[in-house]
């Protein structure tokens, strides 16, 4: 890691910070985004039933974005080379990628977090174009 990535993906789950901190990501066209399903709207939704709902494995699931497929629990240490990972819910449905640069375990190329989508001091991005 060396900062946190924003990615354009959430867990659609109805809370607010959706609207408040990503309108211009939700409205925008499904083919720029990858939108998980959440296991209840309004925000009350379970960090392990929405990491379940991104298996690909199920209908609700994806393949490819390297979340379900390099982690192996919801929360902790548990992705590839020890990395952590936290996966999105209630009032921070959006991903985070790569982590800072002093996270030691809470940064790497498989790291991922929850975050609220507000303005970040050590948050960046990364302009990806894939091939269709």
């Amino acid at each position: 890691g060396g900062i946190w990535e924003r990615v354009a993906a959430y867990v659609n789950n109805g809370h607010r910070n959706l609207a408040t901190n990503g309108s211009s990501l939700v409205n925008a066209a499904s083919k720029y985004k990858n939108v998980y399903t959440a296991t209840n709207t309004g925000g009350n939704d379970s960090q392990e039933g929405n990491y379940n709902n991104a298996d690909p494995r199920t209908a609700t699931g994806h393949y490819g974005d390297a979340v379900y497929e390099t982690s192996g629990t919801y929360t902790g240490q548990g992705s590839w080379y020890k990395d952590y990972s936290s996966f999105p819910y209630t009032e921070w449905p959006f991903f985070g990628r790569g982590g800072g640069y002093d996270g030691t375990s809470y940064a790497g190329v498989f790291f991922f977090d929850r975050g609220a989508g507000g303005a970040g001091t050590f948050s960046g991005f990364r302009v990806v174009v894939p091939v269709l």
